[in-house]
């Protein structure tokens, strides 16, 4: 029964059958979860935050509820006229520092250290949160700047960079006021990570371009929504061996109307029907959890039930999440061989 409704999810994310031909498309829903859900938020004063892909979607909307918080943001975006308008419009809503802007290019393996750097001089106290927000969807068989396929490097590849190059502002942020300090790597995964197929590591070697062509660009973003879930999963364990106060959470959004589902109807052949799937800012809220929850656990991972809700604990598991300490160790070893080592 469950593999049949992951399946069923599955094939919903692929397709986005249910948009709409109409020439003059209904307005999109009105958020039903997040209004009262934000308004339930902890004050995050004091906190030190970096979101990646801040500038439209669920990043967008994460980091703008984090400043609304009270919370130090930054975005670490593509460059972009969006980005500005992006910070510009987080910067009027916040409610503590404003928020810091840093060029951050993905599919750049060196745009990614230099963010990290430019980051690490900025947040000289440590990090509280890196919230690894930004994926791709249905992108087309090509290389990224360093060879890789640019979904996985998106999604993936430089995300764990990332991740390596600032755990040491995370570890010091949860060392921070003694023993009762935390701070956390949120991943964004997707339901399009659950069920089969397992790991297949031919998608993580330095072959983008020579992945299948657009009939794969659906696996290809499976197995990276698998590897986030794979990663957390090791991270978390690597964290706790080592006695880290450092948590490694993941979540997922469920099917709502950012631009990835506009980009992913479009490939349908329909128009994207934003009325009929719940908001951005609905979409947002399991991600808001992961980062601001103090009752969230290292290694879980938080998402609506089914399609949409509010959002649930899940297990990393199977057979919903295809994980296994294999798996894991090969992945990570994908990641390695791309960016270098991550000792923990």
């Amino acid at each position: 029964m469950l593999v049949g409704i992951l399946t069923a999810m599955c094939t919903m994310n692929t397709l986005f059958s249910i948009g709409s031909r109409s020439s003059s498309p209904p307005p999109p829903r009105a958020s039903e979860i997040y209004p009262r859900f934000f308004e339930l938020l902890p004050s995050q004063t004091g906190k030190v935050i970096a979101v990646t892909g801040a500038s439209r979607g669920l990043g967008y909307v994460t980091a703008l509820s984090l400043a609304k918080k009270g919370a130090t943001v930054y975005l670490l975006s593509r460059k972009s006229e969006r980005a500005h308008e992006a910070l510009a419009s987080i910067a009027a809503a916040a409610t503590g520092p404003s928020p810091v802007l840093i060029e951050c290019d993905l599919l750049e393996f060196a745009s990614v250290r230099s963010a990290a750097a430019q980051l690490r001089e900025h947040a000289t106290d440590g990090l509280d949160v890196l919230c690894l927000n930004a994926g791709i969807m249905m992108q087309p068989d090509e290389a990224s700047s360093d060879g890789y396929d640019i979904t996985i490097s998106t999604n993936v590849l430089s995300q764990f960079l990332l991740t390596r190059e600032l755990m040491p502002e995370l570890e010091k942020a949860a060392s921070a006021g003694g023993g009762g300090g935390e701070a956390r790597v949120v991943c964004m995964s997707s339901g399009s990570g659950f069920g089969p197929p397992a790991l297949d590591v031919t998608y993580f070697a330095r072959a983008g371009g020579r992945l299948g062509g657009q009939r794969t660009s659906y696996e290809r973003y499976h197995q990276s929504k698998l590897a986030n879930l794979l990663f957390t999963s090791s991270l978390d364990e690597r964290l706790r061996a080592r006695g880290s106060a450092v948590k490694a959470v993941a979540c997922t959004p469920g099917v709502c109307g950012t631009d990835m589902f506009v980009h992913v109807s479009r490939l349908s052949g329909r128009a994207a029907d934003l009325s009929r799937v719940p908001s951005a800012e609905d979409g947002a809220c399991a991600q808001l959890k992961a980062i601001c929850d103090p009752a969230v656990h290292s290694g879980e991972l938080w998402g609506p039930p089914g399609l949409g809700g509010p959002p649930k604990l899940v297990a990393i598991a199977p057979p919903t999440v295809l994980v296994d300490a294999d798996a894991k160790e090969r992945l990570w070893a994908c990641c390695e061989r791309a960016v270098g080592a991550f000792d923990l």
